[in-house]
């Protein structure tokens, strides 16, 4: 009875369903230790955690409403959510509310949230659905790609004013969701080529921007200097080495995050301090969200961390198999860039904790963040209804394929009956 309560509740892969329930809890613990400096400076303990257990408790009934959803709706509303994230993106860039020094929030009715993740959401369905619509027995024409790159490119350069690690997300995913969908090979190493020229030629721009501008600059042009400026120190910050310096002549001022990150890593283990027990967390800016991951090594150590890595590559793994079942090429598409764009992003931020390019990337469904949580809420329900589709099509094949063998039996008994009248008849 309760097994059956249970598989009606909770549809689709069931692994999916429990790397979700693991990483929120992980979410919960660990959220909870890492807020302990803004708990510290608001003098309110229970108010950060629990608006973060409200969000991830509304995830939840998102995830269950989702998984429910047929393939069908979720197509037709692939532009829609394309086309809301490209206004909203504009709105962010005109009128939207400043954090950080950076216009990326929206408010809409009291409640605060970031246009970028819907737009990137909007990118990963409708390339899948130009990808499906786009198939042939040859693979995907040069229309489809060139029409695939537009679409990206709209939504990208409010995102590059803004947020350049998203962009680089988004192209990535967008890349390997255009190999999968078998975009010929010339034409996709046609584009690495172009946009690693570009890389390079960005990148040897930004290095000779210059430290100072004038002080009678338009602010558009401050703060596409200050941006600028921040990208150029974050690489000379990683490429620029000057050998081992000694601990008195280190300067942690001004690069307080990737330095106590570091410490917390380095001091974890194998086997970590425990839930709760990170001393680091006290120091790093953000632990609870751009740094969550070096507070996960700290409190859980080396094996912690290693099974955290392994949860997120597991549900690239089951979106990989469920695609494989897929007899609709929407549903493998969107489900693999879905399940690549979780990856990708929390790779990243993994790479970012450990001592990578220092970005603003939170570790999907675990670092503290309403959009961030809510929208990656929606790709799990998304990975579960496509799930749910495949296993009911399975069992669809099952029962036709047993009703044929039925039939086949009766038929063929029916023939020996026949055969075995005629030769009594006969003898």
């Amino acid at each position: 009875m309760g097994k059956g309560i249970t598989r009606r509740i909770f549809k689709g892969d069931k692994i999916i369903w429990i790397i979700f329930f693991l990483l929120c809890s992980l979410s919960l613990v660990e959220v909870f230790s890492a807020l302990s400096r803004q708990t510290y400076e608001t003098h309110n303990y229970w108010q950060p955690i629990t608006k973060h257990a409200m969000f991830l408790f509304a995830g939840a009934g998102i995830v269950w409403f989702i998984h429910n959803m047929k393939i069908s709706w979720i197509r037709d509303f692939s532009y829609f959510i394309y086309g809301g994230g490209v206004i909203l993106l504009i709105w962010a860039l005109i009128g939207g509310e400043t954090y950080n020094d950076s216009a990326r929030w929206v408010n809409i009715c009291g409640v605060t949230f970031q246009p970028m993740e819907i737009a990137k959401m909007g990118i990963v369905m409708v390339t899948a659905l130009v990808l499906a619509k786009s198939q042939t027995e040859n693979g995907t024409d040069l229309k489809a790609m060139k029409k695939i790159l537009i679409l990206c490119a709209v939504p990208s350069f409010f995102i590059l004013l803004e947020n350049l690690s998203t962009v680089v997300i988004i192209a990535f995913t967008v890349f390997l969701m255009m190999f999968i969908g078998r975009v010929y090979w010339k034409h996709l190493l046609g584009l690495a080529g172009v946009v690693l020229l570009i890389g390079i030629t960005s990148t040897s721009l930004l290095m000779l921007t210059p430290d100072k501008i004038g002080e009678n600059g338009a602010g558009w042009e401050r703060k596409i200097h200050s941006k600028a400026l921040t990208w150029k120190n974050r690489i000379r910050d990683v490429f620029d080495s000057k050998g081992p310096v000694k601990p008195k002549d280190y300067v942690i001022s001004g690069n307080e995050q990737r330095t106590y990150a570091s410490i917390a890593i380095a001091s974890s283990g194998l086997v970590g301090k425990g839930p709760g027990n990170s001393v680091q967390r006290d120091f790093i800016p953000h632990a609870y969200s751009d740094f969550i991951f070096a507070i996960i090594i700290e409190e859980l150590g080396l094996i912690g961390g290693f099974i955290v890595i392994m949860l997120y590559l597991t549900i690239l793994y089951r979106c990989g198999a469920i695609a494989a079942k897929c007899e609709d090429p929407y549903p493998a598409f969107l489900i693999m860039g879905i399940g690549m764009i979780i990856t990708v992003q929390a790779l990243l931020h993994m790479m970012i904790s450990v001592g990578g390019l220092v970005t603003g990337q939170p570790l999907p469904l675990v670092s503290q963040g309403g959009t961030s949580i809510l929208i990656n809420c929606v790709y799990i329900g998304i990975i579960l209804s496509i799930s749910r589709y495949v296993k009911r099509l399975s069992n669809n094949n099952t029962t036709t394929a047993a009703e044929g063998t039925h039939s086949e039996k009766t038929a063929s008994s029916e023939i020996e009956n026949i055969n075995r009248v005629n030769y009594e008849e006969g003898v």
